[in-house]
């Protein structure tokens, strides 16, 4: 959330472009399957959050969707071109899907639910 092109945030978004992709090349999911389900299903979280509180305050800006955007394509191709799941172990796959399945069903409560304190719901976030 943030009204820049790349904010605070923008990290994030690149790690978990990375996790998203190396997990599933350690899972040998297709890479086209790989590409369509982790930078879809970011593009759809992308639209559906809220860009403005109710009480007129901009929480988001167009350019910043954008960058978030940008940040997890970047992180999804340099996990693919320089095979990040080469480092994945056996017994830290498990954990890592915690990871990025936690930040996903995160990311997705705080719009469902944005009056939550709980969830830093999305009209919860003081600027």
């Amino acid at each position: 959330m943030g009204v820049l092109l790349f904010d605070a945030y923008t990290l994030g978004h690149l790690l978990g472009g990375i996790l998203s992709c190396s997990l599933m090349q350690y899972s040998n999911v297709p890479v086209l399957v790989n590409f369509t389900i982790a930078n879809g299903l970011h593009y759809m979280i992308e639209r559906t959050e809220k860009s403005v509180a109710p009480n007129g305050r901009v929480l988001e800006t167009m350019e910043n969707h954008i960058g978030d955007i940008l940040a997890f394509f970047i992180g999804w191709m340099i996990a693919y071109i320089l095979r990040v799941d080469r480092y994945i172990t056996s017994k830290s796959v498990y954990f890592l899907w915690f990871v990025l399945v936690g930040y996903i069903l995160k990311e997705t409560l705080r719009e469902i639910y944005p009056y939550e304190p709980k969830l830093r719901g999305a009209y919860t976030v003081e600027r």
